[in-house]
């Protein structure tokens, strides 16, 4: 009967995936009514003032209302590594404003990049199944379900005023429950390891506020955060609160795969051993979470550093002081995201361990 309900769980999943795909499509081109995808079809001129290029760009529009309509766009080219200059058959999008008439005016505004992400996730998408097989077609449908949640829960609520930690943890709860039932079935296994992502993302939430507080933290450490100030709709964020509640969603994934393979080793002991002593398995469950600690501990810390390394080596190429980068908000901000994303991860650990033997014994008494 499970096994049942997971199998059309995940058809409906994947039955529904290019639904989603269409609707965050449609939904992006609802909140940029102004943007248009097109294709270049030639260079009309090429004028040189100097160290700038300005080139006259003959596109045609490739969608929505004004799909086929050819018309004039001008790219300035100035000599620098930001530089973008056009060629023909290139895929851009396009900025479009009306003049005093009614008239479309049209301004470059960046590549289209939508068809090679496109073909890279589905490259993504055929390995996972190559792979994996109905193991991987399920872990697609619960990754189409947490970016779905992401996308259409937690997104709009924030949006709209509402507790970004709050939101943030019951959404990767959600998404947890959800990639382990569909991918692993309900039973033991997997609610030991929902609790131990559970009760491992509640601690690093916990420990990731008071640090960020006594630490004086603001949450504007990168640009992106800074310009939520001047969205249109006068929408009132708690910047701290946004920040805890990625450091949440940053250590999901560390979580997640911290507490399947322990749940999943220990059911693979206690299959092998049903006499196994409620201490030794225990102890197996700690050895195992000990090997996998280390690396997971590394891969968080690695892609913070990773997110800071810009900021690092511009105050080391000024010969800054060790104490003087440490205490630069972006710097501390990335500090207090891998140290409590790695203690989220380390309680996991115990959480699921114990999880596991109070599951196993509750299901011998009943």
């Amino acid at each position: 009967m499970k096994g049942k309900f997971v199998f059309l769980i995940t058809a409906l999943v994947i039955l529904l995936t290019p639904v989603l795909v269409y609707a965050i499509g449609n939904l992006a081109e609802e909140f940029q009514v102004d943007l248009y995808r097109a294709r270049v079809i030639g260079v009309a001129e090429e004028i040189v003032i100097r160290d700038t290029v300005i080139q006259v760009l003959d596109i045609r529009i490739s969608n929505r209302d004004m799909r086929g309509t050819e018309t004039t766009i001008r790219n300035t080219v100035v000599d620098n590594e930001h530089a973008i200059r056009l060629r023909a058959g290139d895929r851009i999008s396009v900025h479009m404003e009306r003049d005093v008439y009614g008239k479309p005016i049209f301004y470059f505004m960046n590549f289209d990049r939508t068809f090679p992400l496109a073909f890279l996730f589905l490259f993504f998408a055929a390995c996972v199944i190559a792979l994996g097989r109905v193991k991987g077609i399920k872990a697609l449908a619960s990754l189409t379900i947490t970016v779905s949640l992401i996308i259409f829960g937690l997104i709009p609520l924030l949006l709209r005023g509402y507790n970004p930690i709050v939101l943030s943890v019951l959404t990767c709860m959600i998404s947890a429950i959800i990639t382990f039932s569909i991918c692993f079935g309900v039973g033991k296994k997997s609610i030991s390891a929902i609790i131990g992502v559970s009760g491992g993302l509640l601690v690093g939430g916990i420990i990731a506020y008071f640090f960020g507080i006594f630490s004086h933290i603001t949450g504007f450490s990168h640009g992106d955060a800074q310009m939520l100030k001047y969205l249109p709709g006068g929408y009132a964020f708690d910047f701290r609160g946004l920040l805890f509640a990625g450091i949440i969603i940053g250590a999901l994934g560390a979580c997640l795969d911290v507490a399947i393979s322990i749940s999943s080793a220990m059911t693979e002991i206690k299959s092998h051993n049903t006499l196994i002593d409620k201490k030794e398995l225990i102890r197996s469950g700690f050895n195992i979470g000990k090997d996998i600690m280390g690396s997971m501990m590394n891969t968080l810390v690695l892609a913070y550093t990773g997110s800071s390394l810009a900021t690092i080596l511009i105050f080391v190429g000024f010969d800054r002081g060790f104490v003087e980068i440490i205490n630069l908000d972006s710097i501390a901000t990335e500090i207090v995201r891998a140290i409590a994303g790695s203690l989220g991860l380390l309680f996991a650990i115990p959480i699921t361990v114990f999880a596991f033997v109070l599951l196993d014994k509750f299901k011998k008494t009943s």
